[in-house]
């Protein structure tokens, strides 16, 4: 690529339509002659999945790119991907609002067992009028995030000795709680307002895979091969 065409396509850079719509393999050349903060940063975006691009539709593209923003904290820059045409497409349906994880939250610290902190499950519910986002993660903890500002909600829940692998939401004794399933093969009952557990462990002969809430405060449990119906007493 000779000087003018270095300098023609680092202009393009800081254009999200162009990352998303021009061939990967240009775009991927040109990531080096980035120079200021906005095409430093559009090169990371690109950078983050450039392994899926050339395989993809831009559409997808716009997809993995607007995560891949959000995933560093730029919010706007996600949002301007999102919004990005492309020809014989609909536009996008969603639009990335936050990434979380572990390995963003300043509280985490790599658990002795050198797990990584990988989301295994997550769900949603409503705690005193804030909603939240709840995962299970593969080092045994639970952990709370605002829904609307992505910021970690209180500290880590702490108790399952492996891996947790389904969460659910529900209301017990009018308490909103969340349930979480592990690879230890229990089952634990969190008030999410005080973030303490409630009564104790429900045991299962195996890893507790799914966990889903039925009618009448009933609890749906699956390990092995069968299904458990919990209900209250």
């Amino acid at each position: 690529m000779d000087q003018r065409s270095r300098d023609f396509v680092r202009g393009r850079l800081a254009d999200p339509a162009w990352l998303v719509r021009a061939n990967p393999k240009l775009v991927i050349v040109s990531l080096e002659s980035a120079a200021d903060r906005t095409q430093l940063l559009a090169a990371a975006v690109y950078r983050a999945s450039a392994h899926l691009h050339q395989d993809s539709s831009a559409a997808v593209r716009r997809q993995v790119l607007s995560l891949d923003a959000a995933r560093i904290g730029e919010r706007a820059l996600a949002a301007r991907i999102s919004e990005v045409s492309v020809d014989e497409e609909p536009a996008a349906l969603w639009r990335v609002r936050w990434v979380g994880g572990p390995q963003s939250d300043p509280r985490s610290v790599r658990a002795a067992s050198g797990r990584t902190g990988e989301v295994l499950a997550v769900t949603s519910a409503t705690s005193a009028g804030r909603k939240v986002v709840i995962s299970g993660i593969d080092d045994g903890t639970v952990r709370l995030w605002d829904l609307l500002s992505g910021k970690p909600v209180g500290e880590p829940l702490v108790g399952h000795g492996e891996c947790v692998l389904a969460v659910a939401g529900t209301v017990r004794d009018e308490r909103l709680v969340t349930v979480t399933g592990g690879g230890d093969g229990r089952v634990r009952i969190w008030d999410l307002r005080t973030l303490d557990q409630i009564g104790p462990d429900l045991v299962f002969p195996s890893a507790v895979r799914t966990l889903a809430t039925a009618p009448g405060d009933r609890l749906v449990v699956g390990f092995d091969r069968e299904v458990a119906v919990l209900e209250p007493r």
